[in-house]
C-alpha cells in the first residue's frame, strides 16, 4: 500500500468479536523508550519494578542487564548521570531487553534526556522494544495515521487494533505498512467524526501474524470535528532537537519534555509545531546536515523527547529554517531531509483533505469544528539565503513561490468556515530590530505590509481571518494589525530568547512555553503559557 493511502478497517467497530490478549501497562514520558516481550499466557501483567540499567557511558547503554522486573518504558533505574546516564543504557525491562542505543546528558535514572541513536543493547529476551511513543498524524473525520519506530523487532510482525472509546469490541487487527527496516504505518478508516477512539499495537508471536498475544502500547485519539463543535488545539515552536543530545549549543529537551507533559495534561485535540523542530549547530549556521541519517536520528529525537504526548494527541509540522530543507540548499541537501521527515514525521498527503497542499506535505489545510488552519512553508520555496551576517538576504526576497501562493489564494476564497488562521514558521517578510534579523524574517506582525507578506496580509483581510500564527523569534507576542493578530507561542526548547534589539518588539515575555487555544462556535480563547505553567497573556476573538 502507498504512504497515505486509506486503510480500511477489516469488521465494522461495533460488531468485531473481541479477543483475549496478555495486557500490559506501557508509561512513556519524554526521552524513554517502551519495551515489552512476547508471552503467550493471557493473564494480565502485574505491575512492574525496577531493575538494573545498561551500562552508562557516552555512546549509550551497551547492554543492559537483565532487571527483575523493569519498567516498561525505561527498562530500569540505571546508573546516575554521567555522559551516558539511565536513558544511554535503558536495560532491564521486564523481559532484559537490553540498553537502547541512545546517548544521555547528565541522564538520571527517572529523568535522563534522549540522545542521538547508537547501537542497540542486546534484547536476548524481548521481541519489539518502541523506541518512544507511536505519532499520531494526519487525522480526519473518519480516520488517523499511526508511525511506531522499533528498537528491537520486526515492524511486519505489528498489528493495529482500534475500538469506540467506552466499547468492547476490538477491530480486526490492521497490518502495517513497513516503511523502513525500524518504521510500521497506519492508516485507518471508516471511523466516526468527532469521536474518541483507543488504539493498541500489538506484536504477533509468528510471521503469520496469526497468535496476537501482546500488547505493545495502548492510546487514544479524536478524529475532526464536524462543525459546530467545540475544541481545543496546543502550539509550540522552535523546538531545536538536534541528532546529538550530548551537543549544547542546540535546543533544551526538557523543556520540550516539560512542555508535551503540559499540553498531554490538557488533552488536546491536537498539536502543531510552527517550525525548526530540528537543530544542527554542530554542522554550521544553518548549514544541511552531512548525511540523511543524522536527519533521521534528529526526528527520532524529537519524538523520543515529546513522549508520551504524541501517542495520545495528532502532530501537525509546519517547515522553519533549521529543519533543513530550505530553499537556498541544493536539490540533494533538501531531499536528504526531506525524505527522513517523511518517513519519521509523516504529515497530511494532497489527497488527505479536501484543500489538497504540496505532495512533500510541507504546505496543507484542513478544517476542524468551524475552524480552517492552513499551514504555509515559507522556507522551501525561498531560493535565496537568508543566514544572518554570511548571506543576509534581503527583507522583502522571502516567498511561498507561485504555486503556494496560488493554492493559498484558492484555499482562502473557497473557505467557509467560521474561524480561519494561517501558520507558518515566520512572516514572508522581516521587519525586526536591525537590517540583518529584519533580512533573517523578524518581526511578525512589523512586517506586515513587507515583500511578499503584504499580498498574504491583503488575502487575510479580504477573507476573514483572524489569527496568524508563527514561531521564529523565540519569545511570546502578539501584535494586532488591521484586526489580525500575529501571535508568537514563545519557544519549546530553544536557549536563544532574544530581545528588542533583534526582533524589534516592545511588548513580549521571554520564557519558554507554548499556547493553549480553545475554539467553540462562538469565540476563540488564546492563552500563551510558560513552561511552568503561568498564564503570560491571552485574547478572545468574538
Amino acid at each position: 500500500m502507498s504512504h497515505g493511502a486509506a486503510r480500511f478497517l477489516s469488521a465494522d467497530l461495533r460488531n468485531a468479536r473481541p479477543r483475549g490478549r496478555a495486557w500490559l501497562a506501557v508509561a512513556c514520558g519524554a526521552a524513554l523508550a517502551c519495551a515489552c516481550g512476547m508471552s503467550k499466557h493471557t493473564a494480565p501483567t502485574p505491575s512492574p519494578t525496577d531493575g538494573t540499567g545498561g551500562e552508562d557511558t557516552s555512546a549509550g547503554g551497551t547492554s543492559g542487564t537483565s532487571g527483575t522486573s523493569g519498567t516498561s518504558a525505561q527498562g530500569g533505574t540505571g546508573a546516575s548521570g554521567g555522559a551516558g546516564g539511565s536513558t544511554g543504557g535503558r536495560g532491564g525491562t521486564s523481559q532484559g531487553s537490553g540498553g537502547i542505543a541512545t546517548s544521555g546528558r547528565a541522564g538520571t535514572s527517572a529523568g535522563g534526556e534522549a540522545g542521538a541513536i547508537g547501537v542497540a543493547g542486546s534484547a536476548s529476551a524481548a521481541r519489539y522494544a518502541l523506541f518512544g511513543a507511536p505519532l499520531l498524524f494526519a487525522p480526519t473525520a473518519t480516520g488517523f495515521g499511526v508511525s511506531v519506530v522499533l528498537s528491537v523487532g520486526d515492524p511486519a510482525m505489528l498489528t493495529l487494533s482500534v475500538r469506540e472509546e467506552g466499547t468492547e469490541a476490538w477491530s480486526e487487527p490492521l497490518a502495517p505498512e513497513v516503511r523502513a527496516s525500524d518504521l510500521a504505518e497506519w492508516h485507518v478508516d471508516g471511523l466516526n467524526a468527532g469521536t474518541r477512539y483507543e488504539y493498541d499495537v500489538l506484536g504477533a508471536e509468528d510471521a503469520n501474524l496469526v497468535d496476537v498475544e501482546r500488547v505493545i502500547y495502548q492510546g487514544t485519539v479524536t478524529t475532526a470535528r464536524p462543525g459546530g463543535s467545540s475544541f481545543s488545539f496546543a502550539l509550540v515552536s522552535d523546538t531545536h532537537i538536534g541528532a546529538d543530545l550530548s551537543f549544547t549549543n542546540q535546543g533544551d529537551p526538557t523543556i520540550l519534555a516539560q512542555t508535551s507533559a503540559a499540553i498531554g495534561a490538557l488533552d488536546p485535540d491536537f498539536v502543531v509545531n510552527l517550525g525548526d523542530m530540528l537543530d544542527f549547530h554542530e554542522y554550521g549556521f544553518n548549514d544541511p546536515p552531512p548525511d540523511g541519517s543524522i536527519t533521521r536520528a534528529a526526528y527520532l529525537n524529537y519524538r523520543n523527547s515529546f513522549g508520551r504526548t504524541l501517542g495520545l494527541v495528532p502532530h501537525y509540522a509546519v517547515i522553519g529554517g533549521w529543519d533543513s530543507e530550505s530553499g537556498c540548499n541544493s536539490a540533494e541537501e533538501i531531499d536528504r531531509s526531506r525524505t527522513q521527515r517523511l518517513l519519521y514525521l509523516p504529515g497530511p498527503t494532497p489527497d488527505t483533505y479536501p484543500q489538497g497542499g504540496s505532495p512533500f506535505e510541507d504546505y496543507y489545510a484542513f478544517t476542524w469544528g468551524d475552524a480552517l488552519f492552513v499551514m504555509l512553508n515559507v522556507y522551501t520555496y525561498t531560493p535565496t539565503c537568508h543566514l544572518l551576517s554570511t548571506y543576509p538576504g534581503l527583507p522583502d526576497d522571502w516567498t511561498l513561490g507561485d504555486a503556494q501562493m496560488e493554492w493559498l489564494r484558492t484555499t482562502l476564497e473557497n473557505a467557509t468556515a467560521k474561524w480561519r488562521f494561517l501558520l507558518i514558521h515566520h512572516p514572508v517578510g522581516g521587519n525586526g530590530g536591525n537590517d540583518t534579523d529584519s533580512a533573517y524574517g523578524r518581526g511578525g506582525g512589523r512586517a506586515a505590509h513587507v515583500g511578499e507578506q503584504e499580498i498574504v496580509h491583503e488575502l487575510m483581510q479580504q477573507h476573514g481571518v483572524q489569527s496568524f500564527f508563527y514561531g521564529h523569534d523565540h519569545v511570546f507576542t502578539d501584535m494586532v494589525v488591521d484586526d489580525i493578530h500575529y501571535s508568537l507561542p514563545g519557544s519549546a526548547g530553544a536557549i536563544w530568547l532574544f530581545d528588542s534589539s533583534e526582533t524589534g518588539y516592545t511588548t513580549y515575555w521571554a520564557d519558554s512555553g507554548w499556547a493553549r487555544v480553545d475554539v467553540t462556535p462562538d469565540d476563540v480563547h488564546v492563552q500563551f503559557l510558560a513552561a511552568g505553567g503561568d498564564l503570560l497573556d491571552d485574547y478572545t476573538l468574538e
